[in-house]
């Protein structure tokens, strides 16, 4: 009678964990909270989106474990903005506990140890590999992602040096029903103006602020073009950095825009149901 009654104790306990973790078919965009780096979970249903992973042991594993439900081990895709450290350094570990669908990289890639990395783990793994670059749309349902950077053909004085990750990384606009969010990586302002100059740059309500909010990035033409509601800011505690950059945060204030960072807010999500939108945290 004991162990009966201790197994139906454990089957309530499972049943009541996995009522609690079981998706809606809202939409959530997750800002990780994973220090001096980025890491973006878009979720919907049982659709997973991942963007960027931050840095190794940066917290990405414990914002997956509490927005995908402890059953669903898979994601179904993985989007790199480009292969530096602390938007990538903690893929292994998100590979070793998820089967990954697919991996968006970006065209514009350098190679480097990092971006070899990432190659070896999908080939050993052999997930499906599709290279973005402007133009592209990529589709869930009614969830979209365009590819508004790089261009097929950019410029080397506007992509940068070929050692340069930050320049080549990819840029998404994210649409839903009555929602849509700009995802950045850590262009920098010469990227920033030659989109501006392709007309691709339009209002959206959240923005993932380039580059942790440096100085470099976050031009007065790109901020004022696209006027994001909600600016997200994705940044370590006391970074050496100096991020965000004072005058970056007065200029989305004098636009409008409410600021959220990770440093001060902790992790940031949205939820949208397809007529409209707020903040849970």
């Amino acid at each position: 009678m004991k162990w009966w009654r201790i197994g139906v104790g454990v089957m309530g306990l499972l049943l009541f964990f996995a009522l609690i973790q079981l998706p809606d078919e809202k939409l959530h965009l997750i800002f990780c909270d994973v220090g001096q780096g980025d890491a973006s979970l878009i979720t919907k249903g049982d659709f997973q989106m991942l963007i960027d992973t931050g840095s190794k042991n940066g917290g990405v594993m414990e914002c997956l474990s509490e927005h995908v439900p402890f059953w669903d081990k898979r994601i179904e895709v993985f989007v790199n903005t480009h292969p530096q450290e602390d938007h990538l350094g903690d893929l292994t570990a998100v590979s070793n506990h998820y089967e990954i669908g697919e991996v968006v990289l970006s065209s514009e890639t350098p190679a480097g140890k990092n971006t070899q990395s990432v190659y070896k783990m999908i080939e050993s793994r052999k997930i499906k590999q599709v290279i973005a670059r402007k133009g592209d749309r990529l589709r869930y349902g009614e969830l979209y992602f365009d590819i508004i950077w790089p261009f097929e053909k950019s410029p080397t004085d506007v992509l940068g040096a070929s050692s340069d990750d930050n320049a080549g990384s990819l840029v998404l606009v994210m649409g839903f029903p009555g929602f849509s969010a700009l995802f950045t990586g850590d262009i920098g302002i010469d990227q920033e103006l030659a989109l501006d100059g392709a007309g691709v740059l339009t209002p959206v309500e959240v923005l993932k602020v380039a580059h942790h909010g440096s100085k470099y990035s976050s031009s007065v033409v790109f901020d004022e073009k696209v006027r994001p509601k909600w600016a997200v800011v994705s940044v370590g505690a006391k970074n050496s950095y100096g991020h965000p950059a004072p005058e970056i945060l007065k200029r989305f204030d004098t636009l409008g825009s409410r600021i959220l960072r990770t440093d001060q807010n902790g992790e940031v999500e949205f939820v949208a149901d397809g007529k409209s939108y707020g903040l849970v945290r």
